[in-house]
């Protein structure tokens, strides 16, 4: 399924494209999955784009972010209200603090997400990139433990966001990292999301498409023309698939 540059469909693009590309986020969903978000758009766009990924608050979910620049506030908007989940957030949720100087990230939210502060968080203070490995390695484990199995999707890891690491360890440590994280997602049939704010054909982007199994582009839109004020599309590079722009 593709899409010229302004986001209209082509032609050639028919149903069963679109039965395809839902088959194969199926397949991801079941099997397991990491995928990149990118683009040019605002930082509250890839806020967005990470809360949707991370899954509807009312289904039994485990959540585990990673931050390493990540504000507070837009960490606690992307994670699930407290009164909408089913079991305590306490329970079911974790916070990886990798930040420069990583201050605690649920204390800076306590003034206006009180519920929120109770959501755990480790703190990495390990410059390098093995401590951040090892604390999300570690962490899927604990949630497959405690749930005494997981099922597929039920899990969600994310990184907010991939820049800060690239401009501190190089795009080779990057991989490596996310290459081992990746292998733990997959073992246990979740789904990781690594937050990028870099253009689609950007360097960066290039580097990590073919570690990934899709790159989730997004963009701001005209909300006055489509009634939306952003849009995002998938590119799955192992199947030569783009789809259309659609809401995001």
């Amino acid at each position: 399924m593709a899409t010229d540059s302004s986001g209209s469909r082509d032609s050639d693009a028919t149903a069963e494209d679109l039965a395809d590309f839902l088959g194969l986020l199926n397949e991801l969903k079941a099997t397991g999955c990491t995928l990149l978000v990118v683009g040019d758009a605002r930082p509250e766009l890839f806020t967005r784009a990470s809360a949707n990924l991370f899954g509807d608050p009312a289904a039994t979910r485990y959540r585990l972010l990673a931050a390493t620049d990540a504000e507070a506030r837009s960490i606690a908007d992307r994670l699930p209200d407290p009164d909408a989940t089913p079991r305590p957030v306490s329970e079911t949720t974790k916070i990886v603090n990798h930040a420069d100087a990583p201050r605690s990230i649920t204390s800076a939210a306590r003034s206006s997400d009180s519920a929120k502060a109770v959501i755990p968080e480790t703190r990495v203070t390990d410059p390098r990139l093995d401590g951040l490995q090892s604390a999300l390695v570690e962490s899927i484990e604990e949630f497959a433990r405690d749930a005494k199995g997981l099922r597929p999707g039920e899990l969600r890891v994310g990184i907010d966001s991939l820049g800060t690491l690239f401009d501190h360890h190089g795009r080779e440590v990057v991989r490596r990292c996310l290459r081992k994280v990746g292998a733990s997602v997959r073992d246990h049939d979740a789904m990781a999301h690594y937050l990028l704010e870099d253009d689609y054909d950007s360097e960066r982007t290039r580097a990590l498409a073919p570690d990934v199994d899709a790159v989730i582009e997004i963009r701001s839109d005209d909300a006055a023309t489509h009634r939306h004020d952003a849009q995002q599309r998938w590119h799955v590079p192992s199947r030569d698939l783009t789809t259309d722009w659609v809401r995001l």
